[in-house]
């Protein structure tokens, strides 16, 4: 055996022993003990208005409008953050009954203004899970500064699909899929969430994208409706959230 044949011998045995010795090693425990990790929540108390998200995705936020004005909302741990207008466009006068498509909705995400189905939104940030619901009433006909009405003019909310914020497992609401508008003020059910269901930020948007939501809000006027040139025939909607299931 020559001299570097005994080397590399002689190293392979310190490592095996120092395998041998290291394996057999172990710490013994001394004691324990146990420390808290805890957080306690409150119902919010701000009056500040939650932020309006993308209806086609709720994981963006809208920006402020023009001016930085905030987008309408009511504020407050149970809220509605955002209610769309419905924009019927112009229209040329018809002897026929007619239905006409609401514009989709234009808003502002990441500082560009994008198109999105017409929506409502809401948050419940109570606490209590109590569940709440959303209606909405129409005020009057629509009528023109004349005071002349659109008789027999009809709106219909249809498609509605609710969305909220990716990751979420909490029980959605329940979103009326047809909700035909009556021009004496009744409230109509838009949304509404049992106990355990709605907690978080809810979008009820009127048709899925923006492909569905193109007929999804209609204006029908009977063609017997008198209608006046270069008038424009408005009213108004009252969106109403309670703090109770339907």
């Amino acid at each position: 055996m020559n001299m570097k044949q005994i080397i590399v011998v002689g190293l392979a045995t310190i490592s095996a022993v120092i395998v041998s010795v290291g394996s057999g090693v172990h710490a013994a425990e001394v004691g324990s003990v146990t420390s808290d990790g805890k957080v306690k929540f409150i119902q919010q108390t701000s009056g500040d208005t939650n932020p309006s998200v993308n209806p086609l995705n709720p994981d963006q936020p809208l920006d402020p409008a023009e001016g930085d004005t905030p987008y309408p909302g009511t504020g407050g741990p149970l809220s509605i953050d955002y209610a769309s207008s419905f924009d019927f466009g112009t229209q040329e006068i018809s002897a026929e009954t007619k239905t006409y498509h609401a514009k989709l909705d234009k808003v502002r995400v990441g500082g560009e203004e994008i198109e999105v189905p017409n929506s409502v939104q809401v948050t419940d940030n109570r606490g209590n899970n109590a569940g709440w619901h959303l209606t909405v009433a129409q005020n009057g006909q629509l009528e023109d500064e004349s005071n002349r009405t659109l008789a027999g003019a009809e709106i219909e909310l249809t498609k509605g699909t609710v969305v909220t914020k990716t990751g979420s497992d909490i029980t959605p609401p329940t979103a009326n899929q047809q909700i035909k508008l009556n021009p004496n003020g009744t409230a109509a059910i838009v949304m509404s969430a049992e106990e355990e269901q709605g907690m978080g930020k809810w979008v009820d948007k009127f048709g899925a994208d923006n492909a569905a939501a193109a007929d999804a809000i209609t204006l029908t006027i009977p063609g017997k409706s008198a209608k006046y040139a270069d008038s424009e025939y408005a009213t108004t909607l009252t969106w109403t959230l309670s703090d109770t299931p339907e």
